[in-house]
């Protein structure tokens, strides 16, 4: 399809973005929208981005933190990086989106890279910190790197791989639970016998 075709459809390459992004999140409904789709009001998209990233279940570390003698630490740790996989997994073709086009919308990059990522960031780090004082996860030399490792290392298996050459090198079940054990057995401390 042209360029020219596309803006039939759409009024302007504003609302194709904002277009991208109901789709994604599935709010589109059944019946077809008037056409060509209206330009959204200036922030409106950033809003709708921001309003389904924020609602995106990962209750798993803050729970954690509520707990201070988890009864099964690797259990709890293997929650943890399931429940990110599987949301870098499922909305991997959105955060591609979000990713390429936060450079030319100052908005979504203050909310996608310095508020959201952050915020994750810091409650890994955090999470890590607390359970390594404990006792129960290996010391690393930094809580804040090692929670950079582990959130790159998921993303990469379960989303950048897909945008590449290497989307179908591995089964995705196993690249998962490979991933899951890999980093479970890096933090976990070895039982004493």
């Amino acid at each position: 399809m042209s360029s020219g075709s596309i803006f039939t459809y759409v009024e302007t390459k504003e609302a194709l973005f904002h277009l991208v992004f109901v789709y994604g999140f599935g709010q589109l409904g059944e019946a077809t929208p008037a056409l060509p789709i209206a330009t959204p009001a200036p922030g409106d998209t950033v809003a709708l981005i921001e309003h389904y990233l924020s609602k995106v279940p990962m209750p798993r570390i803050p729970a954690a933190l509520l707990e201070d003698h988890p009864a099964d630490v690797g259990a709890e740790l293997r929650g943890i990086v399931e429940e990110r996989y599987e949301m870098l997994a499922e909305l991997w073709p959105l955060l591609a989106v979000i990713e390429r086009c936060a450079v030319d919308v100052p908005e979504l990059e203050e909310f996608y890279y310095q508020r959201a990522r952050l915020a994750y960031f810091g409650l890994l780090a955090r999470y890590l910190d607390v359970r390594t004082a404990a006792g129960y996860l290996r010391a690393m030399p930094d809580a804040a790197v090692t929670a950079r490792i582990i959130t790159e290392s998921i993303a990469w298996f379960a989303w950048k791989r897909h945008e590449g050459r290497d989307a179908l090198l591995y089964d995705d079940d196993v690249v998962r639970r490979t991933v899951v054990e890999f980093i479970c057995a890096a933090l976990l401390e070895e039982p004493e016998t």
